[in-house]
């Protein structure tokens, strides 16, 4: 009968994905040229039962280990178990948690799996990202629905600031401005009115703002973009259309975009 040879292994043991420790050995495999080399990976270990039973099987094969455990109870019984067995073991995150809380003096958070949630925060922030910048000033029919929020408000109002601050926290902005020459998106009126928050400004701040705004571009201050009677009839306008939505008003007269943000925080956390 033919001995069966067995393939060098490298067995991964994490009490999360393991994706971190994969990573680094490919990293480490892929200087070596040969395919000899296995990879096999235990995740989701959470019992000093399950760690007993691998380094038992790993013992019968040729192999070492290399684990990412976050809690420290399974990584000395992994540690002293695999020295009992004698089996080659690599602690790839202990170490470097415990130097890092020697030298900065903070507890770490001891959670496994917790790079996944980072991760899902940042692809989170940059989707909502991507949809504040194509739902920025839109005026056309798209799918509001899918917006966490819908900010409405005349020109230069802080709609697009305001969006852009908000989906740095992940949440999906879309803003809409409001005319009186133009009908707005009828989507808007379909909206849970808690979903929906008016923007509105003191007239003179407004046209202050607007005066500013054409002297940056270089434009004449002859129109009616910055006018007293157009300004006060757009944020008319506005409210009214605030009034049938019923939607929360919140006047940003000499508001920072980071209070404007507090306050609408707020109430959407008032009404989940």
């Amino acid at each position: 009968m033919e001995s069966v040879e067995y393939k060098p292994t490298v067995y991964i043991i994490s009490d999360s994905t393991g994706e971190t420790a994969q990573t680094v050995v490919h990293a480490a495999l892929s200087q070596f040229d040969s395919d000899d080399i296995k990879l096999k990976l235990f995740a989701h270990i959470e019992s000093m039962k399950d760690i007993t039973g691998i380094i038992g099987q790993i013992n019968k094969e040729k192999g070492f280990i290399v684990y990412t455990i976050v809690k420290p109870e399974l990584r000395l019984f992994l540690k002293e178990e695999s020295k009992k067995q004698s089996v080659i073991s690599f602690d790839m995150l202990g170490p470097i948690m415990e130097n890092i809380e020697r030298i900065s003096g903070i507890t770490p958070k001891l959670e496994p799996g917790i790079i996944r949630k980072i991760d899902k925060e940042y692809f989170k922030r940059m989707e909502a990202m991507e949809f504040a910048v194509k739902y920025d000033a839109c005026q056309r029919e798209l799918e509001l629905s899918k917006a966490d929020l819908v900010i409405l408000g005349v020109s230069r109002t802080s709609k697009t600031p305001l969006s852009m601050y908000l989906a740095h926290k992940g949440i999906k902005v879309a803003n809409i401005v409001l005319d009186f020459e133009f009908e707005p998106p009828s989507g808007i009126f379909s909206l849970p009115a808690e979903k929906v928050v008016g923007l509105t400004m003191d007239p003179d701040k407004l046209i202050e703002i607007r005066s500013e705004r054409l002297k940056a571009l270089g434009l004449p201050d002859e129109g009616v973009y910055n006018k007293e009677e157009r300004v006060i009839k757009e944020l008319k306008y506005a409210d009214s259309i605030y009034k049938k939505i019923g939607c929360p008003i919140i006047n940003v007269t000499n508001m920072a975009i980071e209070d404007i943000a507090t306050n609408i925080l707020k109430i959407i956390k008032e009404e989940e």
